[in-house]
């Protein structure tokens, strides 16, 4: 029997005025850590203001995370909770999401929008599901398809590790990889690249459940992206660079300014010769090449 869904749900939100992305990414980092999965954290910026919203279905869970988050800021930031009918949340969020220039050659292109799609001279890469982390919106995702174009033609093998959407591995795909394979650890998040390869006209095997805590790689990549949270780059470092040929790429991202420091130290090491920064006002990238 299928299990029936709670017919309401707690929205747990914050609402920020004009120009307060640096304080929405910066909530999503505080929740990620705290515990909530990042596909479940949704940022959602209408008429100049952001709206920063989680969903739970147990309220002393929603009260507790609050209280921790309402400490965190010290009363300058308040999340509020609002019970609401148990919808589709993440069809109303698809309702916001519109067509945007993701790098100089690619545009992102939500799947009900392609009527109405004006062609450019970038590429479209069409985004049927939103259901997971990764739609290009965020900073972090933009510099990573920036780094990895930037590289086309380059590389033949590419792993995306935390794919989201598979939108890092459908860049890839588009500049010349031959192989590709994309791991996720939440299963949401395969379903949602599966379905965003398949309406691209890619395999859908390419998107894979994988935890890259566990992940061994069974062969060597041209080149690899993670863009996950600074913790989990510092934690799963040895399992990361395993996976990078010698001469290969690594790219990575989810790192907040303040983080910065750590992850230069953390990955500051004699195999790995860093060749290019992207900063933003809150994030960085990295690229590195593996030289030994």
């Amino acid at each position: 029997m299928a299990q029936r869904r709670p017919p309401f749900l707690f929205e747990l939100f914050c609402l920020l005025a004009d120009n307060r992305r640096q304080e929405a990414e910066i909530l999503r980092e505080f929740l990620a850590n705290a515990g909530i999965s990042p596909f479940d954290i949704i940022i959602v910026e209408k008429a100049g203001f952001f709206r920063v919203l989680v969903y739970f279905e147990d309220r002393r869970a929603v009260e507790k995370i609050r209280q921790r988050v309402n400490r965190f800021l010290r009363g300058k930031l308040r999340f509020k909770i609002k019970k609401i009918k148990n919808e589709n949340w993440k069809v109303k969020t698809a309702k916001n999401f519109s067509v945007f220039a993701l790098t100089p050659k690619f545009d992102v292109v939500p799947s009900w929008k392609q009527r109405s799609y004006r062609k450019t001279s970038r590429t479209p890469i069409i985004i049927d599901s939103i259901n997971a982390f990764g739609t290009g919106l965020h900073e972090t995702t933009s510099f990573m398809a920036q780094l990895i174009e930037r590289q086309k033609g380059r590389f033949e093998t590419f792993l995306d590790i935390g794919t989201g959407t598979g939108l890092l591995a459908m860049i890839a795909l588009k500049c010349g990889a031959k192989k590709v394979i994309a791991i996720d650890f939440d299963p949401d998040a395969v379903v949602a690249a599966k379905q965003n390869l398949k309406i691209n006209h890619y395999p859908e095997h390419i998107a894979r459940r994988g935890d890259i805590a566990r992940y061994r790689a069974i062969q060597r990549f041209d080149f690899v992206a993670a863009n996950l949270i600074t913790r989990d780059l510092i934690t799963y470092k040895r399992q990361i660079l395993s996976a990078v040929k010698r001469n290969g790429f690594l790219a990575i991202s989810g790192i907040m300014i303040e983080n910065y420091p750590l992850i230069r130290k953390a990955f500051g090491v004699k195999s790995l010769r860093c060749i290019n920064i992207k900063k933003g006002e809150q994030w960085v990238a990295i690229l590195y090449q593996k030289v030994q």
